[in-house]
């Protein structure tokens, strides 16, 4: 019994330097618990290496689609709009699409456009809270004269969903348009 015990300890001793030694020789002799596993981006990189990606290839169509969105996020929403415009192309009833793209739009201050395409975005999915919000939104930049739907939109996005934060943001939009004008007589 005892022969057995002494075999097994110095089995677990054995295995467990091999052990060891092969996660020391796999991670290049680096101490393994201080390593950040979580892979650091920097936004410039990304954007080169997506357009490297896309330029390599064309088809790539999640690709093009997260470069427009990281350029449009990043205040490089001009740069964007030509990629959104080959992703509309490409997908011209995807309302994620015509949203983000709605949303590059509005921030180049093309309100046209964007209409177009949050207008398209509701079309195509009418429960898509974020669309109606962008859309007031769209309709708020133009002034006094497209206050009322833009009051109508707001609405529109709590109504979807009163207790999201997109919900507040509307509230909150709604407070500062104040209330609908009165027609005098």
């Amino acid at each position: 019994m005892y022969i057995v015990v002494v075999v097994a300890i110095v089995s677990v001793l054995v295995l467990g330097s091999l052990a060891a030694a092969l996660i020391d020789r796999n991670s290049g002799g680096a101490d393994t618990q201080n390593q950040n596993p979580v892979r650091t981006v920097t936004p410039g990189a990304e954007v080169a290496r997506l357009q490297t990606q896309v330029a390599a290839d064309p088809n790539d169509f999640d690709s093009l689609v997260v470069l427009a969105e990281i350029l449009a996020n990043s205040g490089r929403a001009s740069e964007a709009i030509p990629l959104f415009e080959e992703a509309v192309r490409r997908r011209p009833d995807d309302p994620a699409i015509r949203l983000a793209f709605g949303r590059a739009l509005l921030r180049t201050n093309n309100l046209f456009d964007a209409e177009l395409q949050l207008t398209r975005a509701v079309e195509l999915d009418p429960e898509n809270q974020a669309a109606a919000f962008y859309l007031a939104q769209v309709y708020e930049a133009r002034g006094a004269d497209d206050a009322e739907s833009a009051r109508v939109w707001y609405q529109r996005a709590i109504d979807l969903n009163p207790d999201s934060l997109i919900a507040e943001q509307a509230r909150e939009a709604l407070a500062f348009l104040g209330p609908p004008a009165t027609a005098t007589p």
